[in-house]
């Protein structure tokens, strides 16, 4: 994720001093052209905002479905002690029942 990320950066570095350059080498008034390197750098701004509420959207469900499987497999995990532990006791109880007989060792 964090290459991934590095290189969404450094795309959008790139393309902002790319446009920077070709603008400042064009052929247009100073005012012009501070207008229009302003437009692109709002748009630019833009699309990383949204590419940024789009990632962090992911995470999110991602992080929502870790924990929701987590919370399934402790519950399992919870279920079968809970089910070995019944047992257990089932049988200690049975052998306890029983005078002179010591309780099983499974």
């Amino acid at each position: 994720m964090a290459n991934r990320s590095e290189f969404i950066a450094g795309l959008v570095v790139g393309a902002l001093v790319g446009v920077g350059v070709g603008l400042l080498l064009a052929p247009r008034s100073g005012e012009e052209t501070r207008g229009r390197l302003r437009g692109k750098a709002d748009e630019m701004a833009d699309r990383l905002r949204g590419r940024t509420r789009d990632v962090t959207n992911q995470l999110k469900e991602t992080v929502e479905e870790l924990g929701s499987r987590m919370r399934r497999s402790a519950d399992e995990v919870t279920a079968r002690v809970q089910k070995a532990l019944g047992e257990q006791v089932q049988r200690l109880q049975a052998a306890l029942e029983r005078p002179g007989t010591p309780p099983e060792h499974n």
